[in-house]
């Protein structure tokens, strides 16, 4: 059953990543993936999630990702503490996209749905592979969860999406 507005945020939910950081910063420099509790980390903030099908790939690179880059300034301004991007791919894969779209902080951080363990607990995978979906997480509450009704549709799960909601 999918997660829907008015939802907690469930409990064990976690994701690995690469922490952005000086040492890391050039593409050809890589670190170790850790644990990301998102469970307990969205519990204190306000939080825009953002799945898709996969990093470098087509429509999430040319639009879906930038768009979050480009409107991070509006959704800070609108109570959003950090936005998670998550797809399916590993760790090294999402920090090496975070780090190909100039992100160097964790103000944006790019996440791996490890197995699409949490994806699928939904039923919002695409295949192997992550769906392009959207919510908003207030302090450990859903406010906002939609998925895109296709796999290149941007209607639910962009920045511009989720500033209309906020």
């Amino acid at each position: 059953m999918p997660l829907k507005a008015g939802d907690d945020f469930p409990e064990g939910v976690s994701f690995t990543y690469i922490p952005p950081s000086p040492e890391t910063e050039e593409f050809a420099a890589c670190g170790m993936p850790i644990k990301f509790d998102a469970s307990k980390e969205f519990k204190n903030k306000k939080v825009v999630l953002f799945a898709l099908p996969g990093a470098f790939t087509p429509t999430c690179s040319a639009s879906h990702v930038p768009g979050y880059i480009a409107k991070f300034p509006e959704l800070k301004a609108k109570g959003v503490d950090q936005v998670i991007c998550v797809a399916y791919n590993d760790a090294y894969v999402m920090s090496g996209w975070g780090k190909a779209n100039g992100v160097k902080d964790e103000s944006i951080l790019f996440v791996s749905d490890d197995g699409v363990k949490f994806s699928s607990a939904f039923g919002w995978t695409q295949g192997e592979r992550t769906n392009r979906y959207g919510m908003i997480i207030d302090h450990g509450k859903v406010i906002y969860s939609e998925l895109e009704p296709h796999l290149q549709a941007q209607e639910v799960s962009t920045a511009e999406a989720m500033l209309k909601v906020l």
